[in-house]
Parts: C-alpha cells; sequence; structure tokens
C-alpha cells in the first residue's frame, strides 16, 4: 500500500461513515452533545490516519474508526461531572450505555440513527437554508467551506449558519427520534423538501463558479434512497421525489463539457444520458402510485417526457404543457409559470408564452432573476426577431452573477450576432 492509500481510505470513510458514527452518538449522548461527537469522530478519523500509515490498514476498517469514535466520546464524558450525576440519578452504567451504543452501530441498526438524525436537521425549528446546511454538514460529510461552497455563501457565513443551527437545536432541547404519526406528515414533508431543494442547488446554481455540484445532487439521491427504504416514510411522495432526481441525475454528465462549461438541453449529447438511471426512476415512478399526485409526481413525469425525447424538436410540448398546468393548481408558484410558458414557446406559441412571461416579471421571487430573460431571448428567436432576443439575452448577462453563466450567454449572443 502506498503512503497515499491511507489518506485517500480515511477520506472515504469521513465521508460516508462520519455521517452514521455521528447519528448514533448524538442518540445516544443527545443533541446538546453534537460538538462533542463531532470532535469525538474527527479525533478517531486522524487517529486512524496515525495508526494505518504506520501499522497498516486494519481487517474490519470502519468498525476500527466506530470503535475509536465511540471510547472518545465516553472518555471525554467520564470527565464531565453533570454527565456522572445524570448516571447516577438515572441508574445507568457506563457499560450499559456502551453495550447500547454497540447494538447501534451495527450494520442492520445504523440506517435508523440516519434517518433520526435526517429529521433532527430538518427540524421546524429551522429555516430552510440553516437546514439544508446542516444537513450536508452532518449527514453528507461535507466541510464548512464545502457547505459554503454548495450554498454559494462564504465560509464564514456557512459557519455561522450552522453553529447557529447546532444552538437552536441545542436550546430546544431537541430529542433525536423519529416523529410521532401525528407529526410524521409535516415533518416528512419538510425533510421532502429539503432534499428538493439540496438536490436543486447542486443540480443547477445561479452563482458561483461551478456550475453545478453532483456531489451535492448524489448526497440528496442518497438521503431520499434511504428514506424510501423505510416502511413508515416510503410514501408515494417520497418514491416520486427519488424518481425525479434520478431523471435529472441522468442527465447531470451531458451538462457539461470538458472544461467545466454549461450545454443547454438543445445542444446535449442525449447518447451521454444515463439510461440506467432512468429505467431505475421509471421503476421508482411506477411505484409511487397514481391515486394522489403531488408535485413530484408531475415533475418527475416532465422530467421523464425529456428522458424519452431523441431532441428538443420531438419532445412532447403539448403534454409538457398539460402537466404544468397541473402543477400550477397544486401551486401558483412563478417558476412553474416560466417553465410552462417556455414549453408553450416551444410547442408553437412564443407570442402567448412571451405575455405570460410579462405577466410574472414583476413577482418578487423573479427579481432579478436572469433565466426570464433567457427565457424571453429564446422566445424572440422562435419567432425569428434577432434584435429583440439579442436585446433580451444582454439584459440576462448583465444580471447573471455566476461566470459559467455569463459565458454560456456570451456565446449565445455570438451565435446570434
Amino acid at each position: 500500500m502506498t503512503a497515499a492509500e491511507p489518506v485517500e481510505l480515511v477520506e472515504h470513510f469521513f465521508r460516508h461513515e462520519s455521517a452514521k458514527l455521528v447519528s448514533v452518538l448524538t442518540r445516544a449522548f443527545g443533541i446538546a452533545r453534537l460538538e462533542l461527537v463531532e470532535e469525538s469522530v474527527q479525533e478517531a478519523m486522524m487517529a486512524a490516519l496515525r495508526s494505518w500509515r504506520q501499522r497498516g490498514v486494519p481487517h474490519n476498517p470502519a468498525g476500527w474508526i466506530h470503535r475509536v469514535a465511540r471510547n472518545r466520546a465516553l472518555d471525554a464524558l467520564r470527565r464531565e461531572k453533570v454527565h456522572q450525576l445524570a448516571l447516577s440519578l438515572s441508574g445507568q452504567t457506563e457499560e450499559a450505555t456502551e453495550a447500547l451504543i454497540d447494538d447501534w452501530l451495527l450494520e442492520e441498526r445504523l440506517p435508523d440513527s440516519l434517518l433520526r438524525m435526517m429529521f433532527v436537521c430538518c427540524h421546524p425549528a429551522l429555516e430552510q437554508r440553516s437546514q439544508i446546511a446542516l444537513t450536508l454538514n452532518i449527514l453528507c460529510g461535507f466541510s464548512v467551506s464545502e457547505v459554503a461552497r454548495g450554498l454559494l455563501i462564504s465560509v464564514e457565513a456557512g459557519k455561522k449558519r450552522i453553529q447557529r443551527a447546532k444552538k437552536t437545536l441545542a436550546d430546544a432541547q431537541v430529542r433525536v427520534d423519529l416523529p410521532t404519526a401525528g407529526e410524521l406528515k409535516s415533518r416528512l414533508a419538510v425533510v421532502q423538501t429539503v432534499l428538493y431543494v439540496m438536490f436543486n442547488e447542486g443540480y443547477s446554481t445561479s452563482r458561483g463558479h461551478e456550475p453545478l455540484r453532483d456531489d451535492v445532487c448524489e448526497e440528496a439521491a442518497r438521503l431520499c434512497h434511504l428514506l424510501c427504504e423505510h416502511e413508515t416514510f416510503s410514501t408515494p411522495s417520497t418514491r416520486a421525489l427519488l424518481a425525479l432526481m434520478l431523471f435529472h441525475g441522468a442527465r447531470l454528465e451531458a451538462r457539461v463539457d470538458s472544461e467545466g462549461a454549461v450545454i443547454l438541453l438543445e445542444d446535449q449529447d442525449r447518447a451521454r444520458w444515463d439510461r440506467r438511471l432512468i429505467r431505475v426512476g421509471e421503476r421508482w415512478l411506477a411505484r409511487a402510485g397514481s391515486e394522489r399526485l403531488t408535485r413530484f409526481h408531475l415533475e418527475a413525469a416532465i422530467a421523464l417526457l425529456h428522458c424519452h425525447s431523441p431532441s428538443v424538436e420531438e419532445t412532447p410540448w403539448g403534454q409538457i404543457v398539460d402537466l404544468y398546468d397541473r402543477l400550477l393548481v397544486l401551486s401558483d408558484s412563478p417558476l412553474y409559470t416560466l417553465n410552462r410558458a417556455i414549453a408553450r414557446g416551444e410547442a408553437g406559441h412564443p407570442r402567448e408564452a412571451l405575455v405570460a412571461i410579462e405577466s410574472i416579471r414583476g413577482d418578487r421571487e423573479m427579481r432579478d432573476y436572469y433565466l426570464l430573460d433567457c427565457a424571453a431571448g429564446r422566445l424572440h428567436e422562435l419567432l425569428g426577431d434577432r434584435s429583440l432576443a439579442l436585446a433580451a439575452y444582454s439584459r440576462a448577462r448583465s444580471e447573471a452573477g455566476a461566470p459559467h453563466a455569463r459565458a454560456l450567454l456570451d456565446k449565445k449572443l455570438a451565435r446570434l450576432r
């Protein structure tokens, strides 16, 4: 084994095992000791790096890290007088605590602790961006700088957001429990929304230097799959959400070129779309049923129509418009109105689509939203009005915050000129 291999292995385990460890230890010691738990896990990773370099990688590296992190946390707690007092008052022994942790660290028991932690990270006491930041940090093994990059905020802002979220949960004395039957519906909806927004943050960033973060997308899909594997949380809407992620995920590789520049849908090499992922997504969508359609069902159906279309020209735009009509009944979102207008334009009605776009231009969510002018530019192109298309794309370029978005619009403008 080369010197670099233990480093790579520890990095791999930190990304994939830290969430399991933090979940189990937080479940055992409470959310108020979350930072102590995280420190114990980090110390275990550093100990692994030192030990594995000198003595080689053990037969069961995951078990090695689990045991060291558990012992570090227990050692720290033994030094806490408050913890010792709590043990004496409860009549619980340290041996019983260790046995309980060991039981929760069994492979078949780990998903339960992860699910509990997912509901903690998505607690209603936190606002949505903090829920996403905490999920990325605790359950996805993202560093503070990676969280900041994924959410397109400064490292300092990311650090403060995570710290405030942890303090809020500790002050509220949030328990690491799965929601009761009474609160399941609202809490599951919060978790689904966080995973949905988290996937979108990775799939299409509006600021920052990277056009997409496939690792953020993968982690959102992984956590959604964990929900789908659980009897209680595998609802039709959860399964439809996973299908939606898989349909979009199948197109990730084709969305950027070798230099990292964005490739528009009409220019993508559809042979690079992952057909295996599309088939898996179809199975999950079939399992989602059609008795009560949610926004995830309808969005997944739209994504699937794109996946099956040989080209932009052969896309069933009329069906997509109908699906957006149904989405607008569920939620009067200006984003749905914008996407419906684009589909309506591609279906052969660009003038009507332009009227729809102008109707939402004053909406608060659409203020400085450069894709609004991008859509207007495309519709003017369809109408054959090159000068108005140039003007719309130029406005979009001035509003775009990300270098990759400006570079894409530069190509558009150059092509039109």
